[in-house]
């Protein structure tokens, strides 16, 4: 018998081989990342209690002046109404104590059609203005309440 060669088929084997490992390993991390990230996405946007919560605020605001609410939106691209201010609620002390029990750090009023939010530049905080990038929208006329909360959640809810 006579003896072959085969230290260059050896080398050819061993490139292939670690190349698809690699691959199928980059492809395997790939997908894991995007379950991860959506996981800690639906952790963190429209969660039941902060949906619950945005219901009762959104409830309380139509009991109110929304009306005024939305003749002011006519000027801007939202209405932060997270203190409570007297020109739109008339019992201030129930809104404070309300948004305090809710855990609310900041509660916006505007438009359904959220693209022109989307557009400017606005003073919000990044992480909100990051949830209003992520939100699907109506091209109808309408209006949203936005709200974040304290422990970093995030919820919108159309207001009819």
């Amino acid at each position: 018998m006579k003896k072959m060669n085969n230290k260059g088929f050896m080398l050819t084997e061993t490139l292939i081989v670690s190349t698809f490992l690699v691959t199928t390993l980059l492809f395997i991390y790939m997908q894991f990342n995007t379950v991860t990230n959506s996981y800690n996405t639906s952790f963190k946007y429209n969660t039941v209690n902060s949906m619950y919560a945005l219901n009762n605020i959104a409830d309380y605001i139509k009991t109110e002046e929304i009306d005024k609410l939305k003749n002011d939106l006519t000027n801007s691209e939202y209405i932060d109404i997270s203190k409570c201010p007297n020109t739109y609620f008339k019992e201030t002390e129930y809104c404070q104590v309300l948004f305090e029990t809710l855990k609310v750090k900041t509660v916006i009023f505007t438009l359904e059609n959220l693209k022109e939010l989307k557009s400017k530049q606005t003073d919000l905080d990044q992480t909100i203005v990051d949830f209003i990038d992520y939100l699907n929208y109506d091209q109808t006329d309408g209006y949203r309440v936005i709200a974040e909360f304290n422990d970093n959640t995030f919820a919108s809810l159309k207001v009819e």
